[in-house]
């Protein structure tokens, strides 16, 4: 009998005749909008029209992760031994610290299982996408358990209008940590959160003035953090409640104000239609059709599936020419060669893997996230990419070629 893992290569060379997606564009809609091409992924598309195939990936975004998430996400949070007074005897240190640790590592080797075993992976490419652009970092942190709360809430709420997502972006216990959100107080304004907001995560270098960073950040105050249970509070002793001046209106402006005077900006849903369409259909875009998407963006409430839905449909994302001009990130390379070909893996050496190509999951290099584009590889970087496809290649021959394989 035929051999089934050679589907995957025969369904890229076989001529596909319909009236809807050939196995080609097929191709192509399955690895946008999630990791690698599984043959299945692929045949399910094959023949549907080009808007047929985008609506049933969209209906099946879901918040919920396909693999358990893990039980250390439910607060209390272990804190760490001993107090200022008291300080904890080193084998109960070492013994925190390594539990600290494996939750770490199970973090990340959570978000790699539950990317592989996804049927409709474009809810965790999305989480991929969120970590990128609202970035938390476990290097500061210190914190599996508010990353993994963070992830979730990027699951929750960044499928449904921006806005409603973006304020509770600014009172997310990660977040208010790895800006400083928690030393931001009335009188001691911090402004790292209002800048990276305005610059990175809503409106790009120049679209606003040095006073709407200081004073948004003074309507950015009065929030604290309680570690332990993975909260924020509000305080209003801490809290600046004089007038503030923020895009030429002012007002008694607290942290949700914000938020809405820059979704009232027509500069966001441009800025994010811009980055969405980096994301999914090419490097370079297309400044008119960016504007009118991002109009509708706009008038739809900021709805994500609305801007999905058009780019996906979108005659670019389609365009020949624009095919092979994604450079993959490292998740996407190696969780799609997994995906394509049902390769074993070892998730903890993945996650290895992944930070040696310079994509430390949870760990963005910077609150500019991770790099983009041709910027993901060198000539040291390619080459550890062809070492660790081979390593993937080799672990599915093994798998395949091996006496437990039943291939009757």
């Amino acid at each position: 009998m035929a051999q089934w893992w050679l589907v995957p290569v025969l369904i890229f060379s076989v001529p596909f005749v319909c009236s809807g997606l050939d196995f080609s564009e097929a191709g192509l809609l399955t690895a946008r909008t999630g990791f690698g091409a599984p043959a299945e992924a692929v045949y399910r598309l094959a023949g549907l029209s080009r808007a047929q195939a985008v609506d049933l990936i969209l209906d099946h975004l879901s918040p919920d992760p396909t693999v358990p998430v893990p039980a250390w996400v439910q607060p209390p949070f272990e804190r760490p031994p001993g107090d200022g007074k008291h300080p904890a005897d080193a084998p109960t240190r070492q013994a925190f610290d390594k539990r600290k640790e494996a939750k770490k590592a199970e973090l990340r080797t959570w978000f790699i299982d539950d990317a592989v075993k996804s049927p409709w992976p474009l809810s965790q490419k999305l989480a991929l996408f969120w970590h990128d652009h609202f970035t938390s970092s476990l290097e500061k942190l210190d914190s599996g358990e508010m990353l993994l709360q963070q992830d979730l809430m990027f699951r929750r709420l960044g499928l449904g209008p921006f806005g409603a997502f973006l304020k509770a972006v600014g009172r997310d216990p990660a977040m208010v940590v790895y800006l400083d959100g928690d030393a931001n107080a009335k009188g001691k304004p911090n402004e790292n959160y209002a800048r990276e907001l305005m610059e990175l995560f809503t409106l790009g270098e120049g679209n606003y003035s040095e006073q709407d960073v200081r004073e948004a950040a003074r309507a950015f105050t009065g929030w604290t953090v309680d570690r332990a249970q993975g909260t924020v509070a509000f305080n209003p002793k801490r809290y600046d409640d004089g007038p503030k001046t923020v895009f030429g209106k002012t007002g008694n402006w607290g942290a949700d104000d914000v938020a809405d005077l820059i979704l009232d900006q027509d500069r966001t849903a441009v800025f994010l239609t811009q980055k969405f369409w980096r994301f999914f259909v090419s490097p370079d875009p297309d400044p008119g059709r960016v504007a009118v998407l991002a109009d509708a963006y706009r008038k739809s409430g900021y709805q994500l599936k609305v801007l999905l839905r058009a780019l996906l449909l979108e005659d670019a994302f389609w365009d020949p020419r624009n095919r092979e001009s994604l450079v993959k990130s490292p998740v996407e390379l190696l969780v799609g060669q997994i995906r394509t070909w049902g390769s074993d893996y070892d998730p903890r050496r993945l996650t290895g893997q992944l930070a040696r190509l310079g994509q430390d999951l949870f760990n963005p290099l910077s609150v500019k996230g991770w790099p983009e584009g041709l910027d993901w590889v060198d000539a040291a970087t390619l080459l550890e990419r062809r070492r660790d496809l081979a390593d993937l290649n080799n672990a599915f021959r093994k798998q395949w070629m091996s006496p437990r394989s039943n291939l009757e």
